[in-house]
């Protein structure tokens, strides 16, 4: 220790010279900053004489963790350094830094200010339900003016109801109600809620409700198509980063062998149910026979009627329930079936009272027949 302390003595010997000088330079500024420097270095040289005892003491203090088997603070360094050590925490940190810049401190306030902006910012964008209801009317109102619903023209339709949020908020708040964008490819303006396409769709929630409520059987019919060329668009290839054509003579390995061309569409109609699934038997597959863009157009009401009849309705229990779309093959009657109208002649009119038992006067007009057909 000896030696070290003469080292310090001397330290201070030559920076007391330094003083003198500035002092006589009446130079107040230099020599507070000096004051100031001294002092710290004077601290720091104290600090370096003991660095033997320090180390014993650190030495202690891993002894004792270990025995313990408990780690002591391990996710703070500083207070670590200080149960170790015994020096108060402002010492260490004047001296235990990683950085002696300012600017370093300034970055962790700005980013500390930052998040803690965004933190509140993202609070306060969030909507409640009553809000969500109120995104979810305003895009059913604009879509009743035939308006085209964009973020921006929603975000200003909600400031005018007091909702002032950011376009994420609102694209953020649309997407989490259900809504999704879809491309219109057909230019085809789309149905939405409607009066009476909301009106068809109580009816038939009323109606399914009792048909479940009865534990009658209830199927779905519906048709679709598949082309036999019918294939996943795309493939993992190992093909060379510098390649300009996934097919070049270089390529290593194989590919898929995709026919050319989409081949031959086929029609598929079918019908099931939640308890067995598709009916066996009932499926109908043929082979297209047009070049029509609406696979409907190869339904007609004659192959319908007689899949129906033949196929469907014998594999079906009794008092069953069939649902299916709006197609006009499926609206269609059979002739027997059909009620007479005013361009039905005379006779066919008589065959239908006759037929449903309807007593009439071989005297009366059409007019009257029609009147009883009512």
């Amino acid at each position: 220790m000896t030696d070290g302390n003469e080292r310090i003595n001397s330290y201070h010997n030559t920076i007391n010279n330094v003083l003198t000088k500035l002092q006589q330079k009446k130079n107040i500024n230099i020599t507070k900053k000096c004051l100031e420097q001294i002092k710290n270095l004077s601290n720091y040289l104290n600090f370096t004489t003991n660095t033997k005892e320090l180390l014993r003491k650190i030495y202690q203090f891993f002894v004792t963790e270990k025995e313990k088997n408990k780690p002591w603070a391990l996710q703070n360094p500083i207070k670590r350094l200080v149960k170790a050590t015994g020096i108060k925490p402002t010492t260490l940190r004047r001296y235990v830094h990683t950085d002696d810049s300012d600017d370093a401190v300034q970055d962790v306030v700005k980013a500390v200010h930052k998040a803690a902006v965004q933190k509140t910012v993202k609070k306060n964008q969030k909507l409640d339900d009553f809000d969500k209801g109120v995104v979810r009317r305003t895009i059913y109102d604009l879509h009743k003016k035939s308006q085209s619903v964009t973020m921006p023209s929603l975000q200003q339709a909600l400031k005018k109801k007091d909702i002032d949020v950011s376009i994420s908020t609102v694209s953020r708040t649309v997407r989490l109600q259900g809504f999704r964008f879809y491309k219109n490819a057909s230019s085809r303006r789309f149905v939405s809620e409607r009066e009476d396409i909301v009106l068809m769709r109580m009816t038939y929630l009323r109606k399914i409700r009792k048909f479940r409520q009865q534990w009658r059987h209830i199927v779905y019919l519906d048709e679709t198509w598949l082309n036999t060329n019918h294939v996943v668009k795309g493939d993992w290839l190992d093909v060379p980063s510098t390649s300009m054509f996934v097919f070049e003579p270089h390529c290593k390995g194989t590919h898929r062998k995709v026919p050319s061309g989409k081949g031959t569409r086929l029609i598929i109609l079918d019908v099931g149910s939640s308890q067995q699934g598709l009916i066996p038997g009932c499926g109908l597959i043929f082979e297209s026979k047009t070049n029509s863009s609406d696979y409907h157009d190869e339904m007609n009401k004659e192959h319908f009627s007689e899949w129906f009849r033949d196929t469907l309705l014998p594999k079906l229990p009794p008092r069953s329930v069939i649902i299916m779309d709006n197609a006009p093959y499926h609206s269609h009657l059979d002739p027997d079936s059909r009620v007479p109208n005013t361009s039905s002649n005379k006779s066919e009119i008589s065959a239908w009272l006759e037929k449903s038992i309807v007593q009439y006067d071989k005297k009366m007009k059409k007019t009257e027949l029609l009147d009883l057909v009512k």
